[in-house]
């Protein structure tokens, strides 16, 4: 045995050595040794005892417990008087090796065992990876060049894993693809996996999982067309293994309506109009089938709106929107609007740099043969005052004493507060019309007036100039003039007098000298 170990040692096959380890038992000497069980086969976390007996040792014997190549074991050595026990709560995957166990009682001997550990401990999972792909997934194996992966359909083989994984000595999980077919719809797809290792009960070599691929057949209603107010029931037939779901298909997703194989509307409106989904689900996929209602009646009342919150400013660009349930005929119109019409379930019309002029109503009409229904929204553009106006009545120039009533107006939305002053003074309070009055002016009034027309948008200032003209002025340039006219007036007076007189005395009367004397 020296030469063979010193082959060992400098790298020859240790296979021979191990041959020669695995009889029943070996002697030295005169110390016969026997080890049981001498080949065991144990899962992982199970646990293992063995028993190293010396047989017709005279003294009392001492144990040695090492692995190959005088390597360290697990595992936890109780010695008696003729026996020594090797026990392990709980094996791993490192205590796989062969055992000596050695003796010397006034000689030597040993025993070796073989100890085997395997790792299988779940069923594999059935999953869909996606929509085309199922997987089989099986975890912690060991070691997993032993195990064999099968897909069957029904009792048939269809496809093997392909042992594509280096061993090594830790617990590993395999996985396998497949893609079905049409045929496999409404069949029972098997992931079977077998452990071919001797020793390991037959009731663990093999676990498997058994999913049925998808409903084999599945129906739905066809009349789908209801009048408003009538009954309406939508069926969705699958074979008895899948399970049933109903949505509804709005704009941007899809709305579960009921697991029950019958869908009952029990009154339609416009509102149950659209596209609806059956989807008939087995363990593995799903079949899915579409169906439109179409509900006999006027339309819902579309939605109008703005494309901004709030009321927009003079200059803004604006989108007027509306939307209707599915597509109807659409016309918008109002204000400074001509009317647009449109074919579907929006419809929509850009008023660029909107104006104050734009204000008003806007109504979007939605119309079938059945009926219409109209929406409206109330525009109003925000402008700061502009295109502002100052009257003076009765005159920018007046005489002191007069009153004068000064007009003032503008465009603006919200409305504009205005005031008036005078250059160098503070405004006065605003005037609730835009309307002001100066009432018996003098002189001192004469000078530069400011009319200020203000919003939260901005403001506008507009001037006047006032000249008021004195009394004394007026009265030199016409004083003359209207004592000529009074004396004119007498002497006309005093003239008719005389000549009144005279006609009671002679028929001529006086000449118009005297009359003239006279004045």
């Amino acid at each position: 045995m020296i030469p063979l170990l010193s082959q060992i040692k400098s790298g020859g096959k240790p296979l021979i050595w191990m041959l020669l380890m695995t009889s029943l038992s070996l002697k030295t000497g005169a110390v016969k040794v026997q080890i049981h069980p001498r080949s065991v086969v144990k899962h992982v976390n199970e646990s293992l005892e063995l028993v190293c007996t010396a047989l017709d040792c005279q003294d009392e014997p001492k144990y040695t417990w090492r692995g190959i190549l005088d390597t360290i074991i697990g595992g936890k050595m109780e010695s008696g008087q003729k026996s020594s026990r090797r026990v392990y709560n709980q094996l791993t995957i490192e205590d796989e090796k062969t055992i000596l166990c050695k003796v010397n009682c006034g000689g030597h001997g040993q025993a070796t065992a073989n100890v085997k550990v395997y790792s299988f401990p779940s069923d594999p999972v059935l999953s869909r990876l996606n929509h085309s792909t199922l997987m089989c997934r099986v975890s912690s194996l060991y070691p997993v060049h032993m195990f064999k992966l099968e897909w069957l359909r029904g009792e048939t083989v269809i496809s093997r894993w392909e042992d594509s994984v280096d061993y090594e000595k830790r617990l590993q999980d395999i996985r396998s693809l497949y893609t079905p077919s049409e045929e496999d719809l409404g069949k029972n797809i098997t992931c079977r996996v077998t452990l071919s290792l001797d020793g390991v009960p037959e009731d663990r070599k093999v676990r498997s999982v058994t999913a049925q691929y998808g409903p084999a057949f599945l129906t739905t209603s066809s009349n789908t067309t209801v009048k408003i107010g009538e009954r309406l029931e939508l069926k969705c037939d699958a074979d008895g293994k899948s399970s049933i779901t109903w949505r509804k298909l709005e704009k941007s997703e899809a709305i579960p309506i009921t697991t029950n194989r019958v869908h009952v509307i029990e009154k339609a409106t416009s509102a149950h109009a659209g596209v609806y989904e059956c989807e008939a689900s087995a363990e593995l996929a799903s079949r899915r089938s579409r169906v439109s209602v179409t509900v006999k009646g006027p339309p819902n009342a579309p939605i109008i709106r703005l494309n901004q919150t709030g009321n927009p400013k003079a200059g803004d660009n604006v989108t007027i929107i509306c939307d209707s349930d599915f597509p109807l005929r659409l016309n918008i119109s109002g204000a400074s609007l001509n009317q647009v019409e449109k074919h579907g379930s929006s419809v929509s019309v850009n008023l660029p740099s909107i104006q104050l002029r734009d204000s008003g109503l806007y109504h979007c009409e939605a119309r079938n043969a059945f009926g219409s229904k109209r929406s409206s929204v109330n525009v109003t553009v925000r402008a700061p005052p502009m295109n502002s106006t100052v009257l003076v009545y009765p005159s920018t120039q007046v005489m002191e004493a007069q009153n004068i009533t000064i007009h003032c107006s503008t465009v603006s939305f919200p409305p504009a507060s205005i005031t008036l002053s005078r250059e160098g003074n503070e405004p006065g309070s605003p005037s609730p019309n835009g309307i002001f009055h100066l009432f018996n002016i003098t002189s001192e009034d004469t000078g530069t007036y400011m009319v200020n027309f203000t919003n939260e948008l901005g403001y506008e200032t507009l001037t006047i100039e006032i000249m008021v003209k004195g009394q004394q002025s007026i009265l030199t340039k016409t004083l003359i003039p209207s004592v000529s006219s009074v004396s004119l007036l007498t002497a006309a007076a005093l003239l008719m007098r005389r000549l009144i007189r005279s006609k009671k005395k002679d028929s001529f009367g006086p000449s118009l000298d005297d009359a003239l004397e006279v004045l």
